[in-house]
């Protein structure tokens, strides 16, 4: 491969293709890739010859914002128009470059006490399938009790798993591409939109409330687990050091940089489907919960009875407590209807000290008053296994 700028379209790269056929009758390069020249806020070209007064010297930018954030720079932009440039679009991308970190830190975070064994490649020796352990077996079905110990999928999972194959299908192919900025944009989205504000945030109660061992949080685990993996190696040959140090502090070993991009599947997305419907009626519920607030009928969303009149089949096939879960709400009344609205009240439930969520068995149970049969189931077998 070639790369230089676009002045040597006529210089570096026809001279040496010339030379080249001359001389053994074939091109001395595979493919070329041209990129333009670095400009300022005014389009004013940006180079060691020019009048500009500001650094321009790689190791300056290094020093002061980390290699990492110069990299993340670089793949940010499309190089193959002039590139603009300013001290200010560093400060913009660090607060990328700290959302892609944090998210890499949340998923190590939520996999402590998991653990997942990968099958190395005999040809290789490169992690190839990430495969459970036998006290994780991973449910058939579609979120359901399968056992102790064991793994199920819910809908926002499947849904997650689905958003990361088509990331990694966009991925590799903007790297085939040399479209390095595409690589940012989807990984970024990736990283703000469907993970923190989203998979993150629904999964945050079973995550944190859950047993550890039941099996809806032991499925979200493995779900990270994949999508940690899958987003370390995407990374890599951009956030090269941010990358090795997040794959370092998990159980995979060996270096990230040994290790091929993830495998892209022919996955369908019916799930895919199903979340988009959930998100209109969450929007829904959003503006009812919100004008509720502003009229001082409750403080927040999990103080919320919220009457949901559905005009989408998808509410019918998923249990009313996923539907919690994923609306983030305690007290959630599902009607089926021809427009979706919803109306608001304050619940009559008390509010679980543990999770925080108002539900009817808080105040039923004389040895844990203050706890939902949830929270008091897990908090009885902690303290069964303390003793």
């Amino acid at each position: 491969m070639y790369l230089e700028a676009t002045d040597q379209h006529r210089g570096w790269f026809q001279s040496s293709l010339m030379t080249s056929i001359a001389l053994n009758n074939r091109a001395p390069y595979k493919t070329c890739v041209t990129h333009g020249f670095v400009v300022d806020l005014d389009g004013k070209k940006i180079s060691k010859s020019s009048a500009y007064e500001k650094p321009v010297d790689a190791g300056h930018f290094v020093n002061e914002h980390g290699a990492d954030l110069v990299r993340l720079w670089a793949s940010s932009i499309d190089y193959t128009a002039d590139v603009p440039f300013s001290e200010e679009i560093f400060t913009r991308l660090a607060d990328t470059y700290r959302r892609i970190r944090n998210t890499l830190r949340i998923l190590l975070g939520n996999l402590y006490d998991f653990t997942a064994h990968p099958t190395l490649s005999p040809s290789t020796g490169q992690a190839e399938n990430l495969t459970v352990p036998a006290n994780n077996r991973l449910s058939p079905g579609r979120g359901e009790d399968t056992g102790e110990g064991s793994i199920a999928m819910t809908l926002v999972d499947r849904w997650i798993l689905e958003r990361l194959n088509d990331v990694i299908t966009d991925c590799r192919s903007a790297y085939e591409a040399f479209e390095f900025h595409k690589v940012y944009h989807a990984v970024n989205q990736f990283c703000a939109v469907d993970l923190s504000s989203l998979y993150i945030d629904i999964t945050k109660d079973r995550m944190y409330c859950d047993a550890a061992d039941s099996p809806r949080r032991r499925g979200t685990q493995m779900v990270m687990h994949e999508i940690f993996g899958a987003l370390s190696r995407l990374l890599a040959p951009v956030l090269a050091f941010t990358a090795e140090e997040s794959w370092r502090y998990s159980a995979l070993g060996g270096s990230v940089h040994l290790q091929e991009f993830p495998p892209f599947e022919h996955r369908g997305h019916e799930a895919s489907d199903q979340v988009a419907e959930l998100l209109k009626l969450r929007g829904v519920i959003g503006q009812a919960i919100e004008h509720a607030r502003q009229q001082k009928l409750i403080g927040n969303a999990l103080e919320a009875a919220v009457v949901l009149h559905s005009n989408a089949d998808v509410t019918t096939k998923i249990s009313k407590e996923e539907l919690e879960e994923f609306f983030i709400l305690s007290d959630l009344t599902i009607r089926q209807g021809t427009e979706a609205s919803a109306s608001v009240t304050k619940t009559a439930y008390k509010k679980c000290a543990r999770c925080w969520r108002h539900r009817p068995a808080v105040g039923t149970s004389k040895e844990h008053p203050d706890l939902c049969d949830r929270c008091e189931s897990v908090v009885s077998a902690l303290s069964e296994k303390a003793r």
